[in-house]
């Protein structure tokens, strides 16, 4: 590495950190206002504030880093630029021979670094944490009453719905399923008291991932009622072919995760490549042409993150501009274009209607690589 790139690189890492702290302390004090007091009744009595303050924001700076790290890998760039330029350095460099493509050599390396790791931010760091970005201040504990939005399950053609759920025991209270086809002998209807969402594990692989539901009311009595199949899977279980269950209560064979009935439920956006697949390939659900649009958009966003430091890049390094300000308008320009092509595209192919989810998600690279080209070639070589 040469000492230009060395001191480059170091020049935009210094800022890269400063911009992202203030952006996480910003965003952490203006959360704060809102929240600092759900978050306080949300505390248990044996765990105190700044503990879960620091998990609480702590867990969603990795959010935050997801949504910004293209945007402060721009201003960076512009920052380095900028600094060089105020300290006469970059007329030092051209004066040497310097040409503007070897000046930003170590920052489009630097960015393209940057952007894996907001790959592997996306792939590894969101998931493990995807349950508790998924809750609100106001439910940390996940003790809340949380709205329940009724759910299809394409697979068994049952309605899945309830009174609320309480996250924390993946209970959901007063279930209530509605089965649009005749299921064994079990009614059109049936109501319980509790519905326990238990995935499959290792220990009972015999048990699929279903609810079990406490305490069943509707119907009365289950002592004549046999477990039920379609398709030759059984759909409803009850307590002669389970011996874990109770003689009032019932199993039902579901994959609708019990996340998805949750009203403000977007568990999907924190979930990796190999979960969105899985999803898709999922009978009992349908998500929609948005999940294609997310799953594609995934693929993309590391392109993405580079082809926005190329568009911007350009007019601080053309040799043109030396008003700063003028610089920093055309980058800020360039930042709006690009988001704004972005939203628009995956907006229109989450409806379903003008374009397919799969071209929704490829379109912005369709256009701003060209443009990323045509404004990178009048760099001055």
């Amino acid at each position: 590495m040469t000492l230009l790139a060395r001191y480059t690189v170091k020049l935009f890492i210094k800022i890269y950190v400063i911009i992202l702290v203030a952006l996480f302390c910003m965003y952490f004090i203006i959360d704060m206002v809102t929240n600092l007091d759900r978050l306080s009744n949300a505390t248990p009595d044996d765990i105190s504030l700044l503990e879960t303050l620091i998990k609480y924001y702590g867990i969603r700076s990795f959010s935050l880093f997801n949504t910004i790290n293209s945007a402060v890998i721009l201003l960076a760039a512009l920052g380095t630029i900028v600094g060089m330029q105020n300290k006469h350095e970059l007329i030092a460099l051209h004066s040497m021979g310097a040409s503007p493509g070897q000046i930003a050599k170590p920052i489009i390396v630097m960015a393209t670094l940057l952007a894996l790791v907001g790959a592997v931010n996306r792939e590894i760091m969101l998931p493990q944490y995807q349950e508790a970005l998924s809750r609100s201040a106001q439910n940390w504990n996940g003790e809340e009453k949380v709205p329940i939005r009724a759910k299809f399950d394409h697979r068994t053609d049952i309605l899945i719905g309830g009174q609320y759920a309480v996250m924390s025991d993946r209970t959901i209270v007063n279930p209530r399923l509605h089965l649009h086809q005749p299921i064994g002998q079990f009614p059109r209807i049936i109501e319980a008291e509790r519905a326990i969402y238990e995935p499959q594990t290792a220990d009972s692989p015999h048990q699929p991932a279903g609810f079990r539901l406490v305490n069943v009311q509707v119907p009365a009595e289950l002592t004549s009622f046999q477990s039920a199949r379609l398709n030759e899977k059984v759909v409803i279980y009850t307590s002669a072919d389970l011996p874990n269950l109770d003689a009032k209560d019932l199993f039902l064979s579901s994959e609708v995760p019990l996340e998805l009935l949750v009203a403000e439920n977007n568990h999907y956006k924190y979930s990796s490549t190999r979960d969105l697949v899985e999803m898709l390939k999922n009978e009992s659900l349908d998500y929609g042409a948005h999940l294609r649009v997310q799953l594609h958009a995934r693929m993309v966003q590391p392109v993405l993150d580079l082809t926005l430091l190329l568009l911007g890049l350009p007019f601080v390094l053309s040799g043109r501009n030396q008003n700063v300000i003028v610089s920093i308008i055309s980058c800020v320009f360039a930042l709006v274009c690009f988001y704004g092509i972005v939203f628009t595209c995956h907006a229109i192919g989450g409806s379903g209607y003008a374009i397919t989810p799969t071209l929704a998600a490829w379109i912005p690279l369709f256009i701003l690589i060209p443009a990323a080209y045509f404004v990178t070639k009048h760099i001055r070589r």
